[in-house]
C-alpha cells in the first residue's frame, strides 16, 4: 500500500472509532435516564394535578402538509401520557373530518364540555369527538364561518394592541385570525371551567403550530 492509502485507512479507522465512542457515550446516558414509561398512565396523574394540554394546528385532522404528520405521529404517546386531559384544536374542514373524525360529545362532567357549551351559547359552531389515528386523541374543530361576523372587530383588536394589520382580501390570513380568536376564547372559557373542576388550581399548556394557528397565542398573551 502507498503512503496515501495508509493515510486514508488511518483516517477511516479514526472516524469509525470516534463514532463508536460517541455512540457508546450516548447509549450510556440513555441507560442512566429515568424510565419514561412511568409517565404513561393514560392521564391519571394529569387528572389529579388538574393539568391539561391543548395542541392547536391548522392541520389537525386536516391533511395539508408536514405538521399533519408531526401531530399524527405523536398522538399515541401524547394520549398515553395525558389521556383525556390532552386535546387537539383546529379548523373544521368537512371533507377531511368526514373520514378522519368520529364526532361525539365529551363527558358531561368534563370542563371541556362546559367550555364547548359556553362557546356554542355565544353562536360559535364547534365539532367535538376523537381523531381516528393511533391513540384516538380528543379533538375540537372550529367552524370558521360561525365566527366570520366578528372579523372586523378581531382585526381592529390586533391593530390596537400590537399594530398588526391584515390585508382586507387575504382570505387565508382572515381565516387564521378567526381561528385564533375562537381558540383563544375557548381556552379562556376552559380555564374558568377547570377552576371549578378540582380543588387544585388548573395548569393549562396551549401549544400553537406555525403562523396559521399563531394568532391564538398572540390573543391569549
Amino acid at each position: 500500500m502507498s503512503k496515501l492509502d495508509n493515510l486514508i485507512v488511518d483516517i477511516i479507522y479514526s472516524v469509525v472509532t470516534m463514532s463508536r465512542d460517541r455512540s457508546s457515550r450516548r447509549f450510556y446516558r440513555a441507560e442512566s435516564t429515568h424510565d419514561l414509561l412511568s409517565f404513561m398512565d393514560r392521564g391519571q396523574a394529569a387528572i389529579e394535578e388538574n393539568r391539561w394540554t391543548f395542541e392547536t394546528a391548522w392541520e389537525a385532522a386536516n391533511k395539508v402538509g408536514g405538521i399533519y404528520t408531526v401531530i399524527r405521529s405523536k398522538a399515541y404517546v401524547s394520549t398515553e401520557e395525558m389521556g383525556e386531559n390532552y386535546c387537539l384544536l383546529g379548523p373544521y374542514k368537512e371533507h377531511c373530518a368526514r373520514t378522519e373524525v368520529e364526532e361525539a360529545e365529551f363527558p358531561p362532567n368534563s370542563p371541556l364540555t362546559t367550555a364547548v357549551n359556553a362557546m356554542r351559547s355565544q353562536g360559535y359552531k364547534l365539532h367535538t369527538g376523537t381523531w381516528l389515528v393511533d391513540g384516538n386523541p380528543q379533538i375540537i374543530l372550529f367552524d370558521i364561518g360561525s365566527g366570520a361576523w366578528q372579523l372586523d372587530g378581531y382585526k381592529q383588536e390586533l391593530w390596537d394592541t400590537c399594530s398588526l394589520g391584515i390585508p382586507h382580501l387575504d382570505v387565508e390570513a382572515n381565516d387564521a385570525i378567526i381561528l385564533g380568536f375562537m381558540v383563544a376564547q375557548f381556552v379562556t372559557e376552559f380555564r374558568k371551567a377547570a377552576e371549578n373542576y378540582s380543588d387544585t388550581p388548573p395548569r393549562v399548556v396551549a401549544h400553537f403550530h406555525e403562523w396559521q394557528a399563531g394568532i391564538g397565542l398572540i390573543v391569549l398573551r
